[in-house]
C-alpha cells in the first residue's frame, strides 16, 4: 500500500497564552471573524504551512491574529477528536504560552476582536478549545514543579507575597506565607534583588524529597 492510499488529515496549531492579571489567571481568545464558528471566541492558530514546524506556526499566528509575540512555547499535545472541525479532519497541535501581566493585544489578521477572560469566567468556544484550555492549565501546573517559567507572569522586580497569589491561582487552593517562602527558598526558585523584592531564578532546583 503506497503512502497515498492514506487518508490524510490537516494540520492546525492552537495557541494557549495565558498572563497574571488584577490578582487572576487569564487566557487570550480572539473572536472569529470567518466560518466555521464565525463570530465564536476561540484560541488564537491556523493552518500550519507547506514544511513549516508546528511550534513556528503557533508563533506566527499568534503574531498575526493578535499582534503579541511570544518566544517560548510548551506543547500540550495532539488534538484530533471526530467532528471537532466541520471543515473535516483537522487535527490541531496545541501549545502554552505565558505572557507578562502587562501584555498587550489587539485584533489582526481572521480576528474580529480579542480579549482576556478569567479562567474561570469563559466564554463559549469553538472547536474543542475547552479542552485545550484543561490541557493548557494542568500543564500550567505542571511546570510549576519543573521549571521557573510561570514566575515570569510576574513583574521582573517582584514580592513573595505576589507569587504566593499567583501559585494560588495555578494550584487553585490557598497557600500559607511561611511554607510557601520554604518552597521558594528550598527550590531556589526566586533570587532576592533589594528589599523585600526578588527576580526569577534561571532553574528550579530538583526536589529529591518530593
Amino acid at each position: 500500500m503506497s503512502n497515498q492510499d492514506y487518508p490524510r488529515p490537516a494540520l492546525t496549531v492552537d495557541l494557549a497564552v495565558l498572563r497574571f492579571h488584577g490578582g487572576y489567571l487569564e487566557i487570550l481568545l480572539i473572536r472569529r471573524d470567518r466560518p466555521p464558528f464565525e463570530g465564536a471566541w476561540a484560541l488564537p492558530g491556523g493552518f500550519v504551512d507547506q514544511d513549516e514546524p508546528p511550534p513556528d506556526a503557533a508563533r506566527r499566528e499568534l503574531l498575526e491574529e493578535t499582534r503579541l509575540g511570544v518566544d517560548e512555547v510548551h506543547p500540550l499535545g495532539a488534538f484530533g477528536g471526530p467532528g471537532r472541525d466541520p471543515r473535516g479532519w483537522v487535527v490541531s497541535a496545541a501549545y502554552l504560552a505565558l505572557a507578562g501581566e502587562g501584555a498587550f493585544a489587539e485584533a489582526g489578521d481572521d480576528a474580529r476582536e480579542v480579549g482576556w477572560f478569567k479562567l474561570k469566567a469563559l466564554p463559549p468556544l469553538a472547536f474543542d478549545h475547552d479542552q485545550i484550555i484543561q490541557a493548557a492549565t494542568a500543564r500550567l501546573r505542571g511546570l510549576t514543579q519543573e521549571s521557573t517559567a510561570p514566575l515570569a507572569m510576574l513583574p521582573p522586580k517582584f514580592r513573595t507575597a505576589q507569587a504566593r497569589h499567583l501559585y494560588s491561582q495555578i494550584w487553585d487552593r490557598p497557600l500559607k506565607p511561611g511554607q510557601f517562602k520554604a518552597w521558594l527558598r528550598r527550590r531556589e526558585a526566586a533570587e532576592r534583588v533589594g528589599p523585600a523584592r526578588f527576580k526569577r531564578a534561571a532553574t528550579l532546583r530538583p526536589d529529591w524529597w518530593r
